[in-house]
């Protein structure tokens, strides 16, 4: 071990010992607590450390007398018998002291961790180098490194972790395993237990009301959770990137559960939510790549925006009659989903609802759907119907004209077609001369399709509505077509030739990103779309007069 000289952090004039104070008297409770080891010569110098660990809610058993006698050598034996480890304070003094001496051996005797501070340049006798051997140490050269040291590597059940007001939870101490909050506590406080990292097992008390946001944030081996039934409230990332968190029960119905509450919560795969819970927030369960299945409680009437957003493992999922909302994104990147129950009652789905859902491959809305936004299938590439009930008054969906499994998503006057399906046997599709309006992300994913008509009655193409529709090869925009949105031909890669008439006035960014290499635009002079070429970099030519007419 290496002798460290003292520094002026520690007093250079030594009083009597006996002029020489703690700011609290030793404990003497039946909690675990630690034994203290010291010349009384070095009261100036162990004093103040003690201060200190007592502030960081230590709790310390220490000899302020000088008693001698065997009836005190049995009382010290005991406390060291009854105490959770030892500190030790090294010095020329204590190393010479036959008490200390003592301590040490009994120490041994009950197999106490030891945690030397050497507080003088002192050589450890022979005696006690073996005793001391492979024992943590730290020197009172600095007493913020000194105090971090301790908290770091004392026992945590030596320390009252909690930082408590009234019945509000403040903080808690990393320093352990495992801790048990105290019942009488009814709020635990934003960000009390966040980045708690040693933390793996908690129990709450069933007094709890309250959770606040980012109250266990980032506490990454903690791996279940049960929310006590008097709990009515978790707030917003109160559970955020607990990543080993593996289980989760809530018990109280008429709970609150905030935003991102549990998102990140990777190996997250059991979930037991209460039957009365009527509003699953945004983001709660965002990015729980573990969880295959979740039952959603029977009074639930919305899932919030991205609820399960990136669930890669989430297989199946039963919306129940209760929920009349489906927010923007709540399925998304769902890669694993495979099928999806709505049930009459649902009215709105939100944009993008199922977005990148890779293995769902059909899909039925019912007829109380009132409205449906954007991109609700993009990137669904294995998607090959999308039915809907017919006594829906506002959407329809109508088979493709070879195969009578297929179904294509249209409003009711089929005046907009929302989505065709990716995954569609389909290799050329007529678009029906009522469309006016093809939707955004419309066709994206569309594959297999290499020919697609588009009638004169189409006035506007959406964003990305032919977007990786990888065998597209050609494809002529009528005269009533006034815009074209970006992307809309994004990733068509084996895309040859674009006729673009002059009717065309607006043409968004990146209309032909993946497939400017190969695509030439026919288009007439002068026209908004030869200007979109030549600013792009796109190659062009002259519409014919037969193709023109």
């Amino acid at each position: 071990m290496a002798n460290i000289k003292k520094t002026n952090t520690v007093a250079e004039v030594q009083p009597e010992y006996d002029e020489v104070h703690t700011k609290f008297e030793a404990y003497t409770g039946v909690e675990p607590y630690l034994f203290v080891s010291y010349s009384h010569r070095d009261t100036a110098v162990v004093y103040p450390i003690l201060d200190a660990l007592y502030d960081c809610k230590y709790r310390i058993w220490y000899d302020e007398s000088c008693e001698n006698g065997m009836d005190f050598r049995d009382e010290l034996r005991q406390r060291i018998k009854n105490s959770e480890a030892i500190i030790l304070f090294v010095s020329d003094s204590s190393m010479q002291s036959p008490f200390c001496g003592m301590e040490i051996i009994v120490a041994r005797e009950y197999d106490k961790k030891i945690y030397p501070i050497f507080i003088d340049d002192v050589a450890v006798p022979p005696a006690f180098e073996l005793l001391l051997s492979n024992t943590h140490h730290s020197t009172a050269e600095n007493m913020d490194k000194l105090m971090k040291a301790m908290i770091r590597d004392l026992p945590a059940v030596a320390m009252d972790r909690l930082i408590i007001e009234d019945t509000l939870l403040r903080e808690c101490v990393d320093n352990g395993e495992e801790i048990e909050v105290d019942e009488g506590i009814t709020v635990i406080c934003a960000g009390a237990f966040k980045d708690r990292r040693k933390l793996h097992r908690i129990k709450l008390p069933e007094t709890l009301e309250s959770i606040e946001h980012e109250a266990f944030r980032g506490c990454g081996k903690i791996g279940e959770m049960v929310i006590p039934e008097k709990t009515i409230k978790i707030g917003e990332s109160a559970f955020r990137d607990c990543v080993s968190l593996k289980s989760l029960v809530v018990k109280n119905n008429c709970i609150k559960i905030g935003e991102r509450a549990f998102e990140n919560c990777a190996q997250l795969s059991q979930v037991e939510l209460p039957s009365g819970l009527t509003e699953i927030y945004g983001g709660v369960f965002n990015s729980c790549k573990k969880l295959k299945k979740i039952d959603l409680p029977e009074k639930l009437t919305i899932l919030g925006e991205s609820a399960f957003s990136d669930c890669d493992g989430l297989e199946s999922i039963d919306v129940p009659e209760t929920v009349t909302k489906i927010d923007d994104l709540v399925f998304n990147g769902c890669l694993s989903l495979k099928e999806i129950n709505l049930h009459e009652g649902l009215k709105k789905i939100g944009k993008g609802a199922f977005k990148n859902c890779k293995s769902l491959t059909s899909i039925t809305i019912p007829s109380t759907v009132t409205s449906v936004s954007d991109a609700l299938f993009r990137g669904c590439e294995k998607l090959r119907s999308i039915k809907v009930e017919p006594k829906n008054k506002y959407y329809k969906s109508a088979p493709t004209k070879r195969d009578g499994n297929d179904h294509v998503l249209f409003n009711k006057n089929k005046s907009e077609l929302i989505a065709y399906p990716a995954s569609s046997h389909e290799i050329q599709y007529d678009i029906p001369d009522s469309v006016t309006v093809i939707c955004n992300w419309a066709f994206c994913e569309c594959e297999k399709l290499t020919r697609i008509t588009i009638p004169d009655s189409v006035i506007e193409i959406g964003e990305g509505a032919f977007c990786n529709c990888s065998d597209l090869d050609e494809v002529e925009i009528p005269d009533s077509v006034i815009r074209i949105d970006d992307c809309a031909f994004r990733g068509c890669e084996r895309l040859e030739k674009v006729v673009i008439p002059t009717s065309v006035r607006e043409l968004g960014w990146g209309l032909f990103d993946g497939c400017e290499n190969s695509v030439v635009v026919y288009c007439e002079e002068g026209s908004a779309a030869q200007d979109y070429c030549i600013r792009n970099g796109i190659r062009e030519a002259r519409i014919s007069e037969e193709e023109h007419n």
